[in-house]
Parts: structure tokens; sequence; C-alpha cells
């Protein structure tokens, strides 16, 4: 187990040989694991904050018992790394068979002012980030001042105990740490003269050490008296120590206290890297002994575990209700949305297409629905317009998924008139769910029931095998809803008029095929040219699935949430995120669109709004063409897959929507468009924002229904009210009168 030991002094007590530059490379490939491990404590918070601000930077997004958490776990791992890094520097002669790099077991001033440097860029991150401590800074470094404080009597804890327990050492205890105040100096000396264990005991205990292979006992137990070192002691204390922090975080995510006392996600982030630094650096100060590579040791235990099919990540079907199939022509053409007047004498509806881009997405799509809600229906008192009631199909991808379920979990039948009941009040309150980060919840899965499935699936039972990080984040999104219905629960309000149609896009990975997660019966096979696109219906036709799930699915961006398949017979297609094929929801959508017009009769198509929703702007992918050096070669297929999926198809996308508005019009179907692209800076790309973001997609907004850009909101605001004055007087270009 890696920690300080306490080998015999030198006799002569002479200084210690200098280490010629072979011993101390030997020494940093010992140490490889402490190395690197302090390496990303140190660098995690300057390249989250400035090379990776829009993925990582709304980690340092903390309040004061988030700073608590985050300060004691990062304390807890610079003390397990100099623990761990003076092992090596102890052990080497006798373990390893080079020169000794350390003859005394005495914890310098200096070691511990290096790790205490460990923490430094972690310390002003949590406190000074995101410019939250403008208003509290007093509080903020005082709640971090005091977690470290607080990590260090329990490390002094530690101490006193190990000098309790262990055999004694030539150098008393007060001498051996460095001890600032008197009473803990006392506290030690106390424990260093009081041996709680008995000499017939250690005796015994070292008569066994000594009968064990020699490899078992080097750089573990003294070969003079067979006892565990002192060190070692303190290793197996720090060791339960953090066994204790592990199960005190986790048992804080499922606690009432959790809610006011929240764990961050960057708490769980250092906690992986405690774990990762104790488990690999006690197998590596084993291994290295016997030339084992430690990777190979890896890739042999998580490749046996991978062969367990218990590892894999699954979601949860449910019985399905009897339902008839409701056909695109039928929500296109549902009396209650279409709403006819003079202006539009076949009706209007309104279908929408929402991008990717996680929360940004999910904020962006729900402030756009709720705006256009607030903004038609404060109209002309003589003429109300229902916006959200209008809407007949809502084709969502990714963050634009997690956004439509909030906006249409607002549908109601509990009481007529059915629909969407939210008054301007409530509203608000729809894009705050969407806002809410899922961040922690991600976290907390990695750390517990992913790491475990990783490493000890053979653990896992058929009641836990859907608890995973995708599990997590849809309980975090039911809650906020609240959310429980079923795919087919939103079905009955399709098919009786009152709520729009949803298709939530995803992709199958083995097939590289597109998945629709819908509430309407989706495209005729035989009427469709390229890929075929398969249903939930059609993989399961007697099953059901929650919303949330659906949603999941439809946004599992990679790494963050795992790829799962369906628990059911046989093998099952693994699902992922639907911006694999279509970041925009516009083809889905375009050709859900293309069956309901073709099946209705032309007397009776309705006019068609379609509206774009997009949560970055198009300029933000920013191509920096040049000369590159040959490592460009690596990077070069993965760098062309993701512009693809963006700039390819925004171009593919753009095209596809004209072609269509043009050749349904030559039919005399009017149809208009319009895009609510975001156009701020510095959107974040996690589940997490901070109150910049969050008032950046409120300003946007604002800027878009008032700014001098707002040709969309006009487009919008025309469809349902041409008579308006700003209509009237500023028709489109080649139209005169109304819109």
């Amino acid at each position: 187990m890696a920690a300080t030991t306490a080998p015999v002094a030198d006799p002569n007590n002479a200084p210690p040989k200098r280490l010629p530059l072979a011993a101390k490379l030997q020494y940093a490939y010992l140490l490889r694991v402490p190395i690197l491990v302090g390496i990303t404590l140190f660098v995690l918070p300057i390249v989250s904050l400035f090379a990776l601000r829009q993925l990582l930077g709304n980690l340092f997004l903390l309040g004061p018992w988030n700073i608590l958490w985050t300060m004691v776990a990062t304390t807890t791992l610079a003390f397990s790394i100099l623990v761990v890094f003076r092992v090596v520097l102890l052990n080497g002669k006798e373990r390893f068979g080079i020169q000794q790099a350390l003859t005394q077991d005495v914890v310098t001033h200096r070691a511990l002012l290096f790790t205490e440097a460990l923490t430094l860029p972690m310390l002003m991150a949590t406190v000074f980030s995101n410019g939250q401590a403008q208003n509290a800074l007093g509080v903020r470094l005082g709640a971090a001042l005091a977690d470290i404080v607080a990590v260090h009597v329990v490390g002094y804890g530690a101490l006193w105990l190990t000098v309790l327990l262990s055999p004694r050492y030539h150098i008393p205890a007060e001498n051996r740490y460095p001890v600032h105040f008197a009473f803990l100096r006392r506290w030690l000396a106390w424990a260093y003269r009081h041996d709680v264990v008995s000499s017939e005991t250690r005796q015994q205990l070292g008569d066994w050490a000594k009968d064990l292979p020699g490899g078992l006992r080097a750089g573990y137990f003294d070969p003079r008296t067979g006892l565990l070192y002192p060190g070692q002691w303190l290793s197996f204390i720090m060791l339960l120590c953090t066994i204790a922090l592990y199960l005190i975080l986790g048992w804080f995510k499922h606690a009432r206290l959790g809610q006011q006392f929240g764990v961050p996600a960057i708490a769980y982030v250092i906690l992986l890297l405690i774990l990762l630094n104790w488990s690999l650096a006690i197998a590596a100060f084993f291994l290295d002994r016997y030339r084992v590579p430690l990777l190979l040791l890896l890739i042999v235990f998580v490749a046996g575990s991978n062969l367990y099919s218990k590892s894999d990540h699954f979601y949860e079907l449910r019985p399905a209700s009897t339902i008839a199939e409701i056909s695109p022509a039928q929500v296109l053409t549902a009396q209650t949305r279409l709403a006819p007047d003079a202006d539009h004498p076949r009706g209007r509806v309104t279908v929408i297409a929402t991008a990717g881009g996680g929360i940004q997405a999910a904020a962006w799509t729900v402030q756009v629905l709720t705006g256009l809600q607030t903004e038609l229906r404060n109209g002309p008192p003589d003429k109300p317009v229902n916006f959200a009631d209008s809407i007949a199909l809502i084709s969502s991808v990714s963050g634009g998924a997690v956004g439509s379920m909030y906006f249409v979990n607002r549908y109601h039948a509990d009481s007529p008139p059915y629909g969407f009941t939210a008054t301007d009040s409530e509203l608000p309150s729809i894009v705050e769910a969407a806002e809410k980060p899922s961040l922690d919840d991600i976290a907390w899965a990695m750390v517990y029931p992913d790491l475990s499935r990783i490493f000890l699936p053979y653990l896992k039972t058929e009641k836990d095998k859907l608890i995973d990080r995708g599990w997590a984040l849809e309980e975090g999104w039911r809650s906020r809803g609240p959310i429980t219905a079923n795919l087919s629960e939103w079905r009955q309000g399709v098919q009786e008029g009152w709520r729009p149609a949803v298709i939530f896009n995803a992709t199958l990975v083995e097939s590289g095929e597109p998945l629709l997660l819908a509430t309407t019966s989706t495209l005729q096979q035989n009427q469709i040219e390229g890929p075929q696109r398969k249903t939930f219906a059609q993989l399961f036709p007697n099953n059901d699935i929650p919303v949330v799930t659906a949603v999941r699915l439809a946004a599992t961006f990679p790494f963050v949430t795992p790829a799962a398949r369906a628990i059911a017979d046989g093998p099952q297609y693994h699902v992922v995120d639907g911006g694999y094929y279509d970041n925009y929801g516009v083809n889905s959508l375009l050709e859900w669109l293309n069956e309901a017009l073709s099946s209705t009769p032309p007397e009776k198509r309705p006019d068609i709004l379609i509206i774009q929703i997009r949560s970055f702007p198009a300029g933000a992918i920013n191509p920096s063409a040049g000369n590159k050096g040959w490592f460009y070669q690596a990077e070069a297929p993965v760098s062309a897959l993701l512009n693809v999926r963006n700039t390819g198809q925004l171009v593919r996308d753009r095209e596809a929507v004209s072609s269509f508005a043009a050749q349904w019009s030559d039919k005399s179907v009017p149809i208009r468009l319009a895009t609510f692209e975001f156009q701020g800076n510095d959107p974040p790309l996690s589940w997490q924002m901070n109150p910049a973001q969050i008032k950046a997609i409120q300003d946007q907004w604002h800027n878009r229904i008032s700014g001098p850009n707002n040709q969309d909101w006009l487009e919008v605001n025309c469809f349902f009210r041409p008579h308006s004055p700003e209509c009237v007087e500023h028709p489109p270009p080649g139209k005169k009168g109304p819109w």
C-alpha cells in the first residue's frame, strides 16, 4: 500500500548522496501516478476557466456550501499526493533496488508548502470565478479557508491515530511532522508515549509477517521487527478517511440536506482524482517491483469487466397504451388549432424545428417559445392569439429536446379549454426549469454508479443496472416539471388535438440511421429515398417509454451521457444524440410536413409558419485556415467530422427549407419562414449556465423582438396579425398591403 514508511536510519548519520540523473528518471517513472494527478489538480482550474471556458468554466459556479465540499476534496487530494509521493522516495532501495532518495521519515516544511501550493489554483477558482465574488468575497474566501483548516484538523487526527497504533519510531512524533501549535505537539507526544498495542501482540504480528515472501514484505514491513511501518499505518488511516469522504458525499446526494448543502460537480471530479490516486498508486507500488506495466493491468481488468453484459447501459421500457396511430395529416388539420379567419380561411398552423446544444439550446428554445406566446397574447384584446395552441409539431434535437419537453409539458386537459394553459406569470417558471443545471447529477453518477459499472459490474443487480449518469439526468429533469408522463400519454393529447406532436430526434449507433421518438406516426417508408428512418414504435411495437427517457436518448452527448440500449430480449440498438444525423431537427420536420400536406386535400391545407430555433450563432464556428504541422493529420478527421455536423448540416438545412417553401408555395400553400438564432457570445457547451449566460439569453430575446434585426419577429407577428401597423406599413419586398 502506498504510504510513508520508516526505513532504518543511516547508522553513520551521513547525509544522503545526491541522486544521479538516471536515478531521478527512475523515480519520475515510479512516481508517475501522483505526478500526473498533481499536475491535473493544479492545471484543471486554469484550463477550465481559460482554455476550455465554454465547456468546463461553469464547473466553478459555486455557492459557499459548494466551496466547502470542493476545498475539502481538494485538500484531501493534496495530502494523499504527499503521502503517496513519500512512499517511493522512502522505499526506493528496499522495494525497487535503486538508490535511496530519503533516509529519514520526517515531513519538512518545504514538502508541506509544496503540497499546499497544489491547492492554490482551485482556491482562487472557487472564490473568484464567474464574477460571483463581487458581493460576497468575504463569505466565499472565509468558507474556503475554513474548509482547508477543517481538513488540516482531520489530517492531524489521522496523524495522532497513526502514532497511537503504529510501532515506536526512533524520532519522536512531534519532531517528525511540521506542527505549529504547542497543544498539537503535546497531543502527538502523548500518543507517542502511549502504546495501545501490547508487546506480545506486536511480537505475534511480526513473526507472522516475517514468514511472508520477500516481495510481499519489502516496503511494507520492517525487516527487523516484521511490523508494518508507521507510514503504512498513516496510509491505511488516510485511505479510511477517503472512503468516509466518498460515503458522505454520496449520502448528501440523496439526503434532504442535499438540496441546501449540495455537492457540486467539481467536488465529484476531485473525488474521482482521489480514488484514482489511491488505487493506481497502490497497484503501481506493488507491480513496479515485478516490472508489470500498470496500464496492462488496467486494460485486462477493464476488458474483463466489459465482457459482462450488465456493464452496458440501459433504458427502461414500459407497457404500451392502446392508442391509435395519429397521422401527420390528422395533426395538421386538427380543428382546435386551425383558428380560421378572413386572413387564413383554411386556418394557420405553426411547425417548429429546434436545434441541439446542451443547456444553451434548452434555455434558448424555451425562451423563444414562451417569448412568442407572451408577445402574441399581449396584442390587441379584440384579436387574441394563443401561439402555443397553433403549434402542430415540434421537431427537436439534444438540448432543444429538453426545452421542448418543458414547454409541451404545460399543455393540460384538466378543465376546458384544453391546451396550453400557462399564464404569463407562469411562463418564466418554464424558462427557469430549462436553465437549472444538471452537471452535478451527471458528475455524481460518473463517480458512483458508473465507476462501479466499469470496475465491479459483477455487483450490479437487475434492479440497479438502470442507474447510471443517463438515469441521474432523467431524475433531475423529472423533478423540475414535474414530468411523469409516457410518450403514449402525450399522444392522447395529440389525438384529441390540444397538444402538439413532438419528434425527439436520436441516432442508432450500430446502423447510423435516424431514430424518431414521436407522438405521431411518421413517414411512410415507401415514400422515402435514401436512409430509412426507424421509429420507436417500429422497434418496440408493444412498448412505451417515459418522456424524460426519450429526451435523454435524443440528448445523449458524447461521454456526458452513455449510449444506452433497451432492456428487452435479444440484441438491441444503442441510441445516441440526434445531432449526428441532423443537429437542427429540420430534416424530419420537412418530411413529416410534406407527408401531412400531401395527404390533405388542397382545399383543407392551412397556411404554414415554419420556425427554426438555433441556439448558437452561425459565426460561432471560426475556421482557422493556414499552415499546419504533421500532427494536424491526427486532428483533421475529427475536426472535419465536427464541422460537417454543424456547418455542413446548416447549409444543407437552409437549402432544404427554402426549396420546400418554394415547392409548396407553387401549390398554393403559403409558407412563411422565421429563424430565431442566438447571436450572443460565450454560450456554454455543458449542462450548467452562469448568471451572465442566463442574462444573455434574456437580452438576446429582447433584441430579437425590439432591436433593429427583428425581421423574424415581424414574420411571426404578421403571420398571425397581418393588419398590424408594422405589417401594413412595411410589407416584405415584392408585396403590397398586409403580409
